[in-house]
């Protein structure tokens, strides 16, 4: 189950990097920023220019032997310094790292060399941009690297049958969404103590609120949304709707009135799904469904929250979400495989 969850394949073209999407024009009053992505099947990660006709470049993760490296995630880091990549070999190596790329360049800056056997799938990092957190499937770990000296500080142990996928920060707390486990790991990064909160179902990602209201976690075989109050540990059950086919990332709005949720499917026997619903946060029911592409998968949002960049793993494309009229306004191809996704701006990056 792990294994279908990280090493997520597609089908279609080659590399599209390069291209632009068929509706190139883009609103005058976009700020300067750019969205990174990252193509697992492609070996490499796709930068979208907001401020270029939304030109689309590629930075490939191959290193000086030539060996390619499949991107599941890529996460900005909240001061806009640094992206970073996790990555795992196409070799037979199994080889793990974080691939660390300088924004302003374009160019990868430092490979932090994990291990092996790792299963490593998504990264995030701290407010402070200090220290990146990634998880381990496969050793049921997070591992945590100092983001100045690259290496590795130490590694929080969730317990056996975990299979930690997606997680998120939030005021000095990691929140770690677990697969086989079927439940979320709460870690206090400055002791280290773990609390692990069952949830009944296969937990692929957390999302988490700006206002610190909220964690939302996405159930992939229950087809729900779980919404967690932080303040007394509350949870509600948000069921998807019928037409859902299993719920993978999701993302709010900085506002924290809005969750995006992107609904992949293809797992567990299931058709492969296009469909993104949005939640209205502050009363937990879906609103509004939204046809995007094919296997829907990677989520995040601008900072002015006017818009949602979501990824279509076997299109080879992202979707983007106008928040007011609740269309897609641009479909823009980019790398093979899209998967996780993050945004850039002037001052910073969403975490």
């Amino acid at each position: 189950m792990t294994m279908l969850f990280v090493m997520v394949s597609s089908c279609g073209n080659n590399d599209n990097s390069n291209t632009n999407s068929s509706n190139t024009d883009k609103p005058s009053s976009l700020p300067r920023a750019k969205v990174y992505v990252a193509n697992e099947a492609g070996g490499s990660v796709s930068v979208i220019d907001l401020q270029d006709s939304l030109k689309t470049t590629s930075i490939d993760l191959s290193d000086s032997a030539g060996t390619m490296f499949m991107a599941h995630n890529v996460q900005v880091a909240p001061n806009g310094k640094s992206v970073w990549v996790a990555a795992a070999s196409m070799d037979s190596s199994k080889t793990n790292y974080l691939i660390v790329i300088d924004p302003n360049s374009g160019t990868i800056k430092e490979r932090v060399l994990l291990g092996k056997d790792l299963h490593v799938a998504h990264v995030v990092l701290d407010d402070q941009s200090k220290n990146a957190f990634v998880t381990a499937g496969e050793t049921n770990e997070v591992i945590q690297v100092d983001a100045t000296t690259y290496q590795v500080v130490r590694k929080f142990d969730l317990g056996a049958k975990h299979a930690p996928h997606g997680l998120r920060y939030a005021k000095g707390k990691l929140y770690v969404a677990n697969m086989d486990g079927k439940s979320m790991s709460v870690i206090t990064v400055a002791d280290g103590k773990v609390t692990d909160i069952p949830l009944g179902g296969i937990a692929p990602q957390v999302a988490v609120t700006r206002d610190d209201k909220f964690i939302f976690i996405s159930l992939y075989d229950t087809k729900e949304v779980i919404q967690y109050d932080l303040k007394n540990g509350q949870l509600n059950r948000i069921p998807l709707p019928a037409t859902a086919q299993g719920p993978i990332q999701l993302y709010a709005t900085p506002d924290s009135k809005l969750l995006y949720v992107a609904d992949q499917g293809e797992l567990l026997g299931r058709p492969v799904s296009n469909e993104v619903y949005v939640i209205d946060i502050p009363n937990a029911k879906v609103i509004s469904t939204i046809k995007v592409g094919k296997k829907a998968h990677g989520v995040v949002a601008s900072n002015d929250g006017k818009s949602v960049y979501v990824t279509n793993t076997i299109d080879n494309t992202v979707s983007v979400i106008d928040v007011a009229s609740q269309k897609v306004i641009h479909t823009i191809p980019v790398g093979k495989g899209p998967n996780g996704i993050s945004y850039w701006f002037e001052t910073g990056g969403m975490p």
